[in-house]
C-alpha cells in the first residue's frame, strides 16, 4: 500500500505540474492578441465617415450668374446687355427734330422728323438721336431764339434769316456762310402751341 501511495502522490504532482505548464497569460496573450485587430478594425471603421469630409464643400451649379444664396455674383462674363447708368438721362425732357425741308422767303416754316435718343453700352460717342417718323410742319414764333454752331462748336446766337439760310445750306449739303458748319441737321427745340418753335439750336452730330 505504500507504494501506491507513492504512486497516487507521484500522480498528482505531475498533474500539478502540467497545471502550471498551462500558463493563464497564454489565454490573455490571445485576448490581447485580438485586441489589436479589434482596434485596427475600429479604427478603419471610424475613418470611413470621415472620408466625405475630405472632399470639402460640393461644387456650385451653374446657375446663369447667380449665386445660389439668390444674389448676383461679383463678376460677369460676356456682353453686357444694359448699361450700369441710365444712359438716356441726358436726353431727359428734350425735344430734337431732324430737319428736312425749310422756306423763308414767303412764309418762314421747317419740315422736320421727330428722334428717339438711342444709347447703350455697344454705342459710340455716348448715344445719338435718331429720326423716325414722317416730317411734321413747324411754324415759328415772332420772338424765336436761333442759335447755330460756329467752327469752335460754340452756339452763337443769330436772326432767323440768317438761321434759315445756313440750314437751307446744309439741307441742300453746300456749306453755309463762315463761321457756320452743317452737322447733320438735327436741333433742339423748344416748342409751343400748334407746333410754333420758340427756340431752336443747332446740335453736333460727329
Amino acid at each position: 500500500m505504500r507504494l501506491n501511495r507513492f504512486a497516487v502522490a507521484a500522480v498528482l504532482a505531475a498533474s500539478a505540474l502540467a497545471l502550471t505548464a498551462c500558463d493563464p497569460e497564454d489565454s490573455s496573450s490571445d485576448a490581447s492578441g485580438s485586441t489589436p485587430a479589434a482596434t485596427s478594425s475600429a479604427t478603419a471603421g471610424g475613418s470611413a465617415p470621415a472620408a466625405p469630409a475630405a472632399s470639402g464643400s460640393p461644387k456650385p451649379v451653374a446657375s446663369g450668374g447667380k449665386s445660389t444664396g439668390g444674389g448676383t455674383t461679383g463678376g460677369t462674363t460676356g456682353k453686357t446687355t444694359a448699361p450700369a447708368a441710365d444712359c438716356a438721362a441726358n436726353a431727359a425732357g428734350r425735344t430734337v427734330v431732324e430737319a428736312t425741308e425749310n422756306a423763308y422767303m414767303t412764309h418762314v416754316w421747317m419740315r422736320a422728323k421727330s428722334t428717339k435718343f438711342v444709347c447703350g453700352p455697344d454705342v459710340p460717342n455716348d448715344g445719338y438721336w435718331q429720326a423716325q417718323g414722317d416730317p411734321q410742319l413747324y411754324s415759328f414764333d415772332n420772338d424765336v431764339k436761333t442759335y447755330l454752331l460756329d467752327e469752335n462748336l460754340k452756339a452763337k446766337s443769330v436772326d432767323l434769316f440768317v438761321f434759315m439760310k445756313a440750314q437751307e445750306a446744309c439741307l441742300k449739303q453746300a456749306q453755309p456762310a463762315a463761321p457756320y458748319r452743317c452737322f447733320g441737321n438735327q436741333y433742339e427745340v423748344k416748342v409751343g402751341a400748334e407746333n410754333k418753335v420758340l427756340s431752336i439750336t443747332q446740335l453736333y452730330r460727329p
